[in-house]
């Protein structure tokens, strides 16, 4: 006859969690908050179809994508060179190893345009930056847009 299962941690069943407080929380993304800045630029980011960072998943890693929004510091949670922050969701940014000294700059403004791979990335749907442009240097260059 089968022995019943034990609940009691033993030599052959260790103790996961002593109590709730060893129970790891999960990483939430930070809120979006850059809806009403982005909004001198929807017109721009609409003519480049640029992809709304609420409609990408894990469905879409491996995909090349166009994303613009404002650009945030860093989450450690989260971990990326920076946080891309379009209003309606909030991604990672991450650098391939040996990113061009340029590309690291054009990264640093505040509202930007990126072009990159969608990546796993411990644990968390990142994208991997290979072009980045300053959004408003473009629209001043974009015939017919305001800012």
């Amino acid at each position: 006859m089968g022995r019943w299962n034990s609940r009691r941690a033993g030599p052959e069943h260790p103790m996961l969690f002593v109590d709730a407080r060893d129970i790891p929380v999960p990483v939430e993304p930070p809120r979006p908050q850059a809806g009403a800045a982005l909004e001198p630029f929807q017109q721009l980011l609409g003519a480049v179809e640029a992809e709304p960072l609420a409609l990408l998943g894990p469905s879409s890693i491996g995909r090349s994508v166009v994303a613009g929004g404002e650009r945030r510091r860093p989450d450690p949670g989260l971990g990326g060179d920076a946080l891309l922050d379009d209003g309606g969701a909030v991604l990672p940014l991450r650098l391939p190893a040996g990113a061009p000294r340029a590309l690291r700059d054009r990264l640093a403004a505040r509202f930007v345009l990126v072009r990159g791979t969608l990546r796993q990335h411990e644990g968390h749907l990142a994208l991997e930056v290979d072009e980045a442009v300053d959004l408003r240097e473009l629209a001043r260059l974009a015939p017919g847009t305001r800012r």
